[in-house]
């Protein structure tokens, strides 16, 4: 039979302290190796969602811009108070600030205190429902294609 072992602290030797560090050190790479190959894949929104976007209702626009800013255009009301039939856009222009969330998740707030959230999916990167968040509204948007110039003029 083997003595038993004496009470008191037993001796970690060196070789365990390293294998142990080393383990630890490798899931720490590995890990983070995942993550930026994760990185990649995932679409990045914020290039996808600036420019010009109409809503497939009425003439309201939104722009989406690089610093972060947004600006929906509302429709022009008339002397009546009622929106005009004519399709433009001059009417107030709202300003507001957006912020990008998980998995092409867009936060936009106006200064006159709306609030609204939209997901930008990637099959199909040219259209969105904006949701308000106080009335569970949807309207959808839709990117303005920018006008090709026409060939042959010059």
């Amino acid at each position: 039979m083997a003595p038993p072992s004496p009470a008191g602290k037993r001796k970690i030797p060196v070789l365990e302290i390293f294998v142990v560090v080393i383990g630890i050190l490798a899931i720490m790479g590995y890990n983070r190796m995942t993550i930026a190959r994760l990185a990649r894949t995932v679409p990045n929104v914020n290039s996808q969602v600036i420019g010009e976007w109409k809503s497939a209702r009425g003439p309201e626009h939104l722009t989406f811009r690089a610093d972060k800013s947004v600006t929906l255009t509302l429709p022009a009301k008339g002397a009546d108070g009622l929106e005009s039939q004519t399709g433009e856009t001059s009417g107030p222009a709202v300003p507001g600030r957006y912020q990008l969330g998980q998995a092409g998740r867009i936060y936009v707030e106006l200064m006159n205190g709306k609030k609204y959230t939209t997901t930008i999916s990637p099959q199909s990167p040219d259209r969105f429902d904006l949701i308000d968040a106080s009335t569970d509204g949807v309207t959808t948007y839709e990117r303005v294609k920018e006008p090709k110039e026409p060939q042959g003029q010059g």
